[in-house]
């Protein structure tokens, strides 16, 4: 998509008078398109003795609207064990923020919220 048009506009009256302008119209992209997350790489169990800085998963975010409605963040429950790691452009890593304790934790059921720049 262009993202503005250009009209010429002409205006006549009654008789042989005339003129002709251009008119640029912008266009605004809104907020239409949700954040997508997409798991490419998962890990089904992980070993407690796995050291801090282990990758849990792999995820692609990716939002198809353009400028702040189209850059996307992600986040994690500060009380899990796991952190976000940026490791390309549109690409993050789950990894273990600290050593996991089975006994203590025998399961994580771990949420990754997805939220754009856009309002609403």
């Amino acid at each position: 998509e262009a993202p503005f048009y250009e009209l010429e506009v002409q205006a006549k009256d009654g008789g042989d008078l005339s003129e002709t302008t251009k008119v640029l119209v912008n266009l605004i992209d809104v907020n239409d398109n949700a954040p997508v997350i997409t798991v490419t790489s998962v890990l089904s169990s992980v070993s407690e003795d796995s050291p801090p800085g282990t990758v849990i998963a792999l995820l692609n975010v990716k939002d198809e609207d353009s400028g702040v409605s189209g850059e996307v963040r992600l986040s994690l429950a500060d009380t899990l064990p796991f952190r976000l790691e940026k490791s390309f452009e549109d690409y993050y890593s789950v990894v273990t923020s600290r050593e996991l304790d089975r006994e203590a934790v025998a399961e994580y059921n771990v949420t990754v919220r997805a939220t754009d720049g856009g309002s609403p």
